[in-house]
């Protein structure tokens, strides 16, 4: 079992918190001319294959280096989620309290080894007189982006259920419900739910990789797992 990061925005949080996500899409880096359609060991591969002049390259050792691995993983790897926080207390031992941007919840974490140095000296900057002085406790008075998360400071793991490679256009309406669809029951009929993943899409990729552009993803399913109660 391996472990991979993956940053999920404050409204994707709730979803998975609340049950409601279960899958997640993510754009191939950089977009494969093919897709192969090989396999190994009978079971469909997680990865695709960049063989020269758009031909696919069987996964042998000798055509390694046009294969493109899933960074989110296989079935049964775990995925620790990133997500926007910040420190908002600490423990007479010096250990951080952490609050959570999606949903305001505080929580008390343990320093791994390799960051006690790192985090010794944020507390230190944020133990300053000036800083005490607003409000008489050592906290930050911004958020922290997920990209410097750190991996104690994590609150969510989740188990990759099944990985493929598909075209973003390719997803049904099923999936686009364990994507977080936000209403509990209908609204009417139709494609609501795909209508709204588009629209969710457009608003986190459309820069790049816009809902016309059709690109290939990663179509990742997962479960939460929760965390053993101290």
């Amino acid at each position: 079992m391996k472990e991979h990061p993956i940053p999920f925005s404050g409204p994707m949080v709730r979803a998975i918190l609340a049950g409601m996500k279960t899958q997640t899409r993510r754009v191939v880096k950089p977009q494969p001319p093919m897709l192969c359609e090989y396999k190994i060991n009978g079971a469909q591969s997680h990865a695709l294959c960049f063989g020269p002049k758009n031909v696919c390259v069987p996964p042998t050792a000798r055509s390694s280096d046009h294969r493109l691995p899933c960074p989110y993983g296989a079935p049964g790897d775990r995925l620790w989620l990133k997500e926007n926080w910040k420190f908002c207390g600490w423990s007479e031992d010096g250990e951080p309290q952490i609050e959570y941007a999606a949903d305001g919840e505080k929580l008390w974490r343990t320093i791994s080894e390799e960051s006690v140095d790192r985090v010794n000296e944020i507390w230190e900057d944020l133990s300053t007189l000036e800083n005490r002085a607003i409000d008489g406790i050592s906290a930050d008075r911004r958020w922290r982006s997920s990209q410097f998360m750190f991996r104690w400071a994590s609150r969510i793991t989740l188990e990759v259920v099944s990985v493929r490679v598909e075209r973003l256009q390719e997803i049904s309406e099923e999936d686009a419900r364990a994507e977080g669809w936000p209403y509990v029951h209908d609204v009417g009929g139709g494609s609501l739910a795909s209508a709204w993943f588009r629209a969710l899409w457009d608003s986190i990729n459309g820069t790049k990789h816009p809902w016309a552009s059709n690109p290939w993803v990663w179509a990742v399913e997962f479960k939460r797992v929760e965390e053993a109660k101290a």
